[in-house]
Parts: C-alpha cells; structure tokens; sequence
C-alpha cells in the first residue's frame, strides 16, 4: 500500500495548516494567495480530497556548506 500523501509534504502548504494552491485564487485585497483550511480542502472532493488530487511535493534544497560558511574547515567529503 501506498504511503498517504500528507499536506505538510506539498508545497502548497502554509503554517497553521492552511492551503495556498492556486485554484483558490487571489485576495482582491492585497493580492496575496487567497487561503484555506488544509481539513477542508482534503474533505471536499472539489477540491484536493482525500486522494491529494492538488498535491505537489515540496522541492527539496540542497545548501553547500562550504560557500554558506567559508571559514569553517568542512572535510572534502566528495573525495575529488
């Protein structure tokens, strides 16, 4: 069996267990993503439901450790 696709994975996620995706639109206010509660959006099947229809995994990010802190003596662990 597939692992469920949790909210807190999609990149559409925002704190306080909201949604940002895009199908919800923009505030006519300020402009910013327009929201909604993570619970909501999972239990109505017009929207993400429970099969994560929306669902997009959060992109990974990678740092170099070495360019962020120069200073600090890091080991070559590519072995170059």
């Amino acid at each position: 069996m597939e692992s469920p696709k949790l909210c807190i994975d999609c990149k559409h996620y925002v704190a306080v267990r909201n949604c940002k995706h895009p199908s919800l639109g923009i505030s006519l206010v300020d402009g910013t993503p327009n929201t909604d509660f993570c619970a909501v959006m999972r239990s109505s099947n017009r929207n993400c439901g429970v099969e994560a229809a929306l669902f997009e995994p959060v992109e990974a990010v990678v740092y170099d450790l070495a360019e962020l802190f120069p200073e600090a003596p890091f080991p070559n662990i590519r072995r170059d």
